[in-house]
């Protein structure tokens, strides 16, 4: 893209319509706001294996009807952000939420910052009635919002909602690995990998971070040896279930490192992006708990195979990210602010180089509830059904 990068709602699909090609996926879709004409198809046909997503996404450039989507997890907080975020989105229609907690309850108990007399939701139901609402055509597509190791024990329970639900996008961990066929939904890196596909493991908060933070330097072949990473991160990050660590009396006024060295379940995943961008490197995480609400800030340095001048660093990442929509490089100088991202899909990344061009530091921040979760898995979902990557999200922050 050039000039400004689009916003959200119209302004985006005004941007959409002008963009040209994008390195590594299909080109952008021309506008398609509510009652405008629709995006073409993205790239080529789905192999056969994605033919009911294939299919999917061919209703979506109809644009006869929404697309019909079912939140699984719908009280949890990536649940509760994704149904907010959908709610505003010109192509999806919340069409199940499912809760295990609170079934029977209606959507507006559920999610309190909704107006019933602005929209009109489906009352919750229980996680086993997706299978006879998938059958009664309810929904076409699932977002699985669970805690980690609980949606691959759901789809053993649930065979058959498994395989013919046409679109599932996983939030947790259980498929990032590639396992059931998942492609690994992280559009900056992956993009091309995702219009077609038919199961789609969204990345993690951390990983996230730590992949648009150090991808650049990657990609050019210029690490060289262990990375390091810190990281903060908001309570939402732990769920929602209580728990004394996140309760606010042992949160207010101090930070917490947790899981530290190469115990997270992140350190994998980050090992594995590195590596898929050439820069197979071990990964030591020092994770830690903050006294707030949603945000990840986090810092990573490494020694590098050649020395590297800040100025040059600077250069190539700016080049790298400049036609992102959702990756915003600091002038130098400038360093990330969890409040300037907040509630919105951009993960803002500052970089320099320290002790002669030797060592790389390089920082970000996201929300870890829009771009590491809910918002990131609109943007996977723009692209497997051929809309704008960036329709219907937030670029803006909302500091306070």
């Amino acid at each position: 893209m050039s000039g400004t990068i689009p916003v959200t709602g119209a302004t985006l699909d005004a941007a959409a319509a002008t963009a040209g090609p994008r390195t590594g996926g299909a080109a952008a879709a021309p506008a398609a706001g509510p009652g405008a004409a629709s995006p073409p198809a993205t790239g080529a046909a789905a192999p056969a294996a994605c033919a009911p997503a294939a299919g999917l996404a061919a209703r979506a450039q109809g644009r006869a009807a929404r697309i019909a989507v079912a939140v699984l997890g719908a009280s949890g907080y990536s649940g509760m952000e994704f149904a907010r975020l959908a709610l505003g989105h010109p192509g999806l229609s919340l069409a199940a939420l499912a809760s295990r907690e609170h079934a029977g309850r209606r959507a507006h108990e559920l999610l309190p910052g909704t107006d019933p007399r602005a929209v009109a939701l489906p009352e919750v139901v229980a996680p086993d009635a997706l299978e006879g609402l998938l059958a009664d055509g309810v929904f076409d597509t699932l977002v699985a919002c669970l805690p980690h190791g609980a949606w691959k024990a759901f789809e053993a329970e649930h065979p058959a909602l498994a395989e013919r639900t046409p679109l599932v996008v996983d939030l947790s961990a259980d498929h990032r690995d590639g396992s059931g066929g998942y492609v690994y939904g992280l559009p900056e890196a992956f993009r091309a990998s995702l219009p077609g596909a038919r199961r789609i493991a969204n990345p993690g908060c951390y990983p996230t971070a730590a992949t648009l933070a150090l991808m650049p330097a990657a990609e050019r072949g210029w690490l060289a040896g262990p990375v390091t990473v810190h990281a903060l991160s908001g309570v939402t990050g732990a769920g929602r279930s209580p728990a004394l660590k996140t309760s606010f009396a042992e949160l207010d006024g101090g930070a917490s490192l947790y899981k530290v060295g190469t115990v997270h379940q992140h350190v994998a995943e980050m090992e594995r992006s590195l590596a898929r961008l050439g820069a197979a490197a071990p990964v030591a995480f020092a994770p830690q708990l903050a006294p707030m609400a949603r945000g990840i800030l986090l810092t990573a340095n490494v020694a590098l195979a050649a020395p590297v001048a800040p100025e040059e660093a600077h250069a190539v990442y700016a080049a790298r990210y400049a036609d992102e929509p959702f990756v915003r490089v600091l002038a130098p100088g400038e360093w990330p602010e969890t409040r300037a991202v907040r509630s919105s899909n951009r993960c803002d990344v500052a970089v320099t180089t320290l002790h002669g061009g030797t060592h790389l530091l390089v920082a970000a921040a996201l929300d870890n509830l829009v771009k590491g979760a809910a918002g990131q898995a609109i943007q996977n979902l723009n692209l497997q059904l051929g809309w704008p990557e960036a329709w219907g999200l937030p670029v803006h922050g909302s500091p306070w």
